[in-house]
């Protein structure tokens, strides 16, 4: 049983010795399936205890890399050929941990420019497993470790909290600067290789705080932990047993349609958008439903805002809706804001005139 063990064992180094780039790849890609298949809600304890002790392990096996490059640190001959294989370690943990914050930013992400952001972060993360890219090593390193912990962070406080905003967005990102000026200073203070230090730690992190800072207030980066589930346009808002049923007119084979996105209007018709938005446990804040008409010559222009308070912790999003008695026909456009300004979601639609006297047979949606 030990030999076959042991035989094994060695095969197995011996691939990974000479396809070390394809396994890196593989554990890499483990990492994230995992992660598809497991993770649970953003504001799970389990995940962010999981999250907290990955980044940890991967923050502790990066100084560790930096040190040994450095020359301040030599490790015992023991350890030295376990050493070897911490790559395939460190690409499970930023596979596991860069898979989490997509999937959370891509569910809360609404605007094009937060699925710039979204790409970007896949970009980084499939440019890790680029040899050419690996050999710039700790570089790239620093720079995805960095986005894990302002992306923990990010969500981390607002869940704490119980709302977005400034506050709980500073709060994360002094956290994560304030962490690694002190991994700096306990770590790296008077060591030798400053320079390298310098210029392959200390500005990429640097930078990727600065950028962060950035992205928050160009609207970049999602509003986690806020997620739009569902979104619809509709006649009439009914709320019954529980459940908020919104009824339309869109025919059957149009499964895309978002309730009545082609809203033919009567007099006396109110426009009702009805959305169901997921926000964590204990969670109370304000969204605003800003609505836009399209002027054939002024384009886009702001014609009502309605504030709508979010409570969280239901699994499939609190359920609630705007309504607008007086409008025109033409395109419109709902987006839906965090109080911070930051788009969550939105719907377009157009409102025609129906002067047909037809009788009206409606559907309905459930929320």
């Amino acid at each position: 049983m030990v030999q076959h063990f042991i035989q094994a064992k060695n095969k197995f180094l011996e691939f990974y010795q000479r396809h070390e780039v394809l396994v890196g790849v593989l554990v890499f890609v483990a990492g994230f399936l995992i992660d598809i298949f497991t993770l649970g809600r953003i504001d799970d304890l389990l995940n962010l205890i999981q999250q907290a002790v990955y980044l940890l392990a991967l923050g502790t096996l990066l100084v560790m890399e930096i040190k040994i490059r450095a020359g301040t640190m030599i490790l015992p001959e023991k350890w030295q050929k376990f050493w070897q294989y911490h790559d395939l370690v460190v690409h499970f943990l930023f596979g596991s941990l860069l898979s989490a914050y997509t999937i959370f930013y891509y569910t809360s992400a609404s605007a094009v420019t937060s699925f710039f952001f979204i790409l970007l972060l896949a970009g980084l993360m499939l440019a890790n497993e680029i040899p050419k890219i690996q050999r710039l090593g700790l570089p790239v390193r620093v720079i995805l470790f960095n986005i894990c912990v302002l992306s923990y962070f990010a969500f981390f406080y607002p869940i704490i909290i119980g709302h977005v905003g400034p506050v709980p967005f500073w709060l994360g990102f002094l956290s994560s600067f304030f962490m690694m000026v002190m991994v700096w200073k306990l770590n790296f203070k008077g060591e030798a290789g400053r320079e390298l230090l310098l210029k392959f730690v200390l500005l990429p992190s640097v930078a990727i705080h600065l950028l962060f800072l950035l992205g928050y207030y160009s609207s970049l980066i999602p509003p986690v932990p806020i997620a739009v589930k569902r979104i619809g346009v509709y006649y009439e808002v009914i709320k019954e047993e529980g459940k908020y049923i919104g009824t339309h007119l869109a025919p059957s084979w149009k499964f895309w349609s978002k309730g009545s996105q082609a809203f033919r209007a009567r007099p006396g018709d109110k426009l009702n958008v009805l959305l169901a938005i997921f926000s964590p446990g204990r969670f109370e804040d304000r969204v605003l439903l800003r609505w836009y008409y399209h002027n054939p010559k002024q384009g886009w222009r702001l014609e009502d805002t309605i504030p709508l308070t979010i409570l969280g912790g239901r699994d499939e999003g609190f359920r609630g809706f705007g309504t607008k008695k007086f409008y025109h026909a033409g395109i419109w456009r709902v987006i839906v804001e965090t109080s911070d300004g930051r788009e969550v979601g939105r719907i377009n639609f157009e409102i025609q005139e129906d002067h047909s006297q037809d009788d009206r047979i409606f559907k309905t949606d459930v929320f």
